[in-house]
């Protein structure tokens, strides 16, 4: 039988506890990378897209933080992140995990989080990428990278961060499919119209957000 609401939101909410109190791992093992880190022990408050949104949210008295939004771009720098994620924050769910993670795991698992969450500063490539993917990719793609499922005569489209499964996704490899005629099968040519510049970006956005913050890169922010 398939669970209901209820049901779904009583097992988020139980990992959510799990994970305040210390109960949902004993430790993370090593070789594990900074994204299945990220979904062991922050997804289940923080959500898999980081913006706050799970189903563990609601039954908690302090809204989790939203990773995506302007305000955590400019008001989280990497040492508050650190600590926090280090020592916790009183009189919130948000525990702190000095006895259950080494220190590298948890500047990981930051640099994740910045890497693939927080909004690129505004007028760099960066922002322009993300800017161009959601409008022109996402849809497809995915607003993770994840693929999608088939459309009508449009076939499924294939994940773009599957960075270890697909390590020939470079750079200048993702611009040249985003600048080619088709740009898939199924789908019309000229459809894209792009300039070399603006594949560039969506690119460098990609890699930056989907691949290299998955395979553990860290960003000097």
């Amino acid at each position: 039988m398939t669970p209901g609401y209820r049901e779904l939101r009583g097992c988020a909410i139980a990992a959510c506890i799990a994970f305040v109190t210390g109960g949902a791992v004993a430790r993370d093992g090593a070789g594990r990378g900074p994204a299945d880190l990220y979904l062991r022990v922050c997804s289940a408050c923080h959500g898999e897209k980081g913006n706050g949104q799970s189903l563990a949210s609601g039954a908690l008295k302090t809204a989790p933080r939203d990773f995506t939004t302007e305000a955590a771009r400019t008001g989280l720098s990497r040492e508050y992140m650190i600590a926090i994620v280090r020592d916790g924050r009183p009189h919130t769910a948000m525990a702190g995990r000095a006895s259950r993670l080494p220190q590298d795991e948890v500047e990981a698992v930051v640099d994740f989080i910045r890497a693939a969450f927080l909004p690129p500063e505004p007028g760099t490539e960066l922002a322009l990428g993300r800017a161009l993917y959601r409008r022109s990719c996402a849809s497809c793609h995915g607003d993770r990278g994840q693929g999608g499922a088939a459309r009508g005569a449009i076939p499924s489209s294939p994940p773009v961060s599957a960075a270890r499964a697909r390590p020939g996704l470079t750079a200048e490899a993702i611009a040249g499919a985003i600048l080619r005629e088709p740009h898939a099968p199924g789908i019309p040519a000229s459809t894209s119209g792009f300039a070399e510049p603006e594949a560039r970006a969506i690119a460098a956005y990609i890699r930056s957000a989907f691949i290299e913050a998955a395979a553990g890169a860290r960003k000097a922010q």
